[in-house]
């Protein structure tokens, strides 16, 4: 069974308030198509299933497969052919009558913009100057994603030069737009260089107005849109770093842009940009007074600034660490990751638990960073707990934008979790334990035995995509020198590197399985029921020893330590008894802190 801190953690959550449409109140999408704004000749093919399809849909329908198959056709010459167009055989007919006003739109929403846009801009762009939070996330959450399905599904939407004048050129909309508008770019399509130029300058306008403002700055956002947009700033860089790597494949334009543009999506600038975020809201001070609040010390007044009681500097900057530990890992400094998400309580109630996308993806994080580091105990912890939340409110995850991205990560954390277990076996939640039996069941018994593949799968299928922190060198594009900066080569080091730890281990097991049954037991005697001579068991102890010291920590990541004396091994149990104390003198605090609010709010009614 999980942890008893574990249960209390999880079973005082709040679930997540995912929108299922507009409760607002506010703007609100019509049911009817815009048609006007769509308006040509009338194609004579007709789509399948004509009958079952009113006339609006199916125009609408035939208009977002020609913008589709335009944007994927002009991608192909830049990006490699076959990318984006293997399923547009069949298709020339139409594609020759609409050739020109598609190469039009590539890029851009080509026309008069869909007045369902234009009331979406307008509204977007009041709340924002009015502070409206509740109606920003509704918008943000329900609206954005139903107009992109209905109308932007696979094309972009209406350029910033479109819409600027509805909200009168307004430069802080207009970053936000654009930082939606690259997003979307991103997720349904494949950018260039230039959009992905573009996007990091936005990225570089947006932080610095945050990180140039003070306590006055007139801008109030949802949590979810913070930690969206911290979150994909990271991902954008992971794939400026991925399309890089592939100097071969890039037309000696494309690398003459590169080298003008060297520090586009730069490691180095983009953890300067997540450190600037981090101390201009001075989080790490946030979250040392609310500790030593919650811990009841007693404390005299705050002596946090104005910018630090400033909601978007406070939730940015908190999201900004996280941030900044998946950075880390991606470099495989893991170190550092952990260092850099010190001061967040795991299994306490936190800001990262308001936002479910943070919430795991804070844990998979932070557990792979134990992984790597050889804090096997911890890493199970963490990966039970997180997979417990999820697999408890997945009726919810279901009606998530994000579910993809939750589903996608719950099957990593799963595979890092097979190999934690298969090396330092640990009770866990029975649920997580018959799922993992189902999913990977098979594989770390094999790992067992000695095997490398199933090692090797588990880890490409479980780790996050790195990148190489070195700047690319494009002088090398066609020698062999260029190949050390491929994304692949970087994941093959860290995968080998993985895989020969974990060898090296796999007899551990096997060894802590006996030790766990006696407090003393003889060299001769271990080695006789582990069928290894006494020289080999000696070997596989020191290794033992060895492999539970934590990377970069003092910490003895193992459950049961022992220590070898002449021909004895004398065995300690490193497990601790359960602390109750601290959890009842913690809830007493709590209960006289609410009972002194109710005789003073009683005293004031009388």
């Amino acid at each position: 069974m999980a942890e008893l801190l574990e249960d209390e953690f999880l079973e005082g959550q709040d679930l997540p308030n995912f929108r299922i449409g507009n409760t607002s109140g506010g703007f609100q999408i019509p049911d009817e198509e815009e048609g006007e704004d769509y308006e040509e000749e009338e194609e004579e093919e007709s789509p399948k299933s004509k009958e079952n399809i009113d006339e609006n849909e199916a125009f609408l329908a035939r208009r977002k497969e020609e913008f589709s198959q335009g944007n994927r056709r002009n991608q192909q010459g830049k990006q490699g052919a076959g990318n984006r167009d293997k399923n547009q055989s069949g298709k020339s007919k139409n594609q020759n009558g609409n050739r020109s006003n598609r190469t039009q739109n590539q890029g851009q929403y080509a026309g008069n913009v869909p007045d369902v846009v234009k009331q979406f801009v307008t509204y977007f762009d009041k709340n924002l100057k009015e502070r409206n939070v509740q109606e920003i996330q509704s918008m943000y959450e329900t609206s954005w994603n139903k107009i992109t399905e209905k109308y932007f599904s696979s094309t972009p939407w209406p350029s910033v030069d479109l819409i600027s004048s509805l909200v009168e050129h307004d430069h802080v909309f207009l970053i936000l737009y654009k930082e939606m508008y690259f997003r979307h770019l991103y997720g349904k399509m494949l950018p260039t260089l230039d959009q992905r130029i573009e996007s990091w300058k936005n990225y570089c306008d947006l932080f610095d107005y945050i990180i140039g403002g003070n306590a006055e700055l007139p801008l109030e956002l949802p949590k979810q849109w913070l930690w969206d947009m911290i979150n994909e700033f990271i991902y954008q860089f992971q794939s400026f770093s991925m399309y890089t790597s592939k100097l071969r494949n890039k037309s000696q334009e494309e690398i003459n842009q590169l080298k003008n543009n060297s520090q586009v999506w730069s490691a180095a600038v983009v953890i300067k940009y997540l450190d600037g975020l981090i101390s201009k809201s001075e989080i790490h001070s946030v979250l040392a007074e609310q500790k030593t609040q919650q811990n009841g010390e007693v404390k005299g007044p705050s002596t946090l600034n104005a910018i630090a009681n400033h909601s978007l500097y406070r939730q940015l900057g908190y999201f900004a660490m996280i941030g900044l530990l998946r950075v880390h890992i991606v470099l495989a400094d893991y170190y550092l990751a952990l260092k850099t998400v010190a001061p967040i309580e795991l299994f306490a109630k936190g800001m990262f638990t308001q936002v479910s996308a943070c919430y795991i993806s804070l844990y998979y994080y932070v557990g792979y960073a134990y992984m790597a580091t050889r804090r096997y105990v911890e890493a199970i912890k963490v990966f039970s707990s997180i997979l417990l939340y999820i697999n408890r409110s997945k009726q919810y995850h279901t009606r998530s934008y994000q579910y993809d991205e939750i589903v996608k990560k719950n099957e990593k954390m799963y595979s890092l979790l097979a190999l934690c277990l298969s090396i330092c076996p640990q009770r866990i939640d029975e649920n997580i334990l018959s799922t993992l039996r189902e999913k990977h069941n098979d594989k770390m018994q094999r790992i067992l035995k000695g095997e490398e593949a199933p090692i090797q799968e588990l880890f490409n299928h479980g780790c996050p995509k790195f990148v190489n922190p070195a700047p690319v060198n494009y002088n090398t594009v066609n020698s062999d020198e260029a190949k050390p900066y491929a994304v692949s080569e970087v994941s093959n080091v860290q995968t080998k590197l993985f895989v020969k730890d974990i060898k090296q281990q796999v007899f551990i097991p096997n060894i802590r399985s006996f030790l766990k049954l006696y407090s003393t037991i003889g060299v001769t005697k271990l080695s006789t029921f582990l069928d290894v001579t006494p020289s080999v068991l000696q070997s596989q102890l020191m290794c033992y020893k060895h492999k539970s010291k934590a990377v970069g920590e003092q910490a003895f990541s193992s459950d049961i330590d022992f220590f070898v004396d002449q021909d004895m091994v004398h065995i300690i149990d490193t497990k601790t008894q359960r602390r109750y104390s601290e959890f009842f003198l913690r809830h007493i605090n709590k209960f006289d802190e609410i009972i002194a609010d109710l005789d003073k709010n009683s005293a004031t009614s009388a």
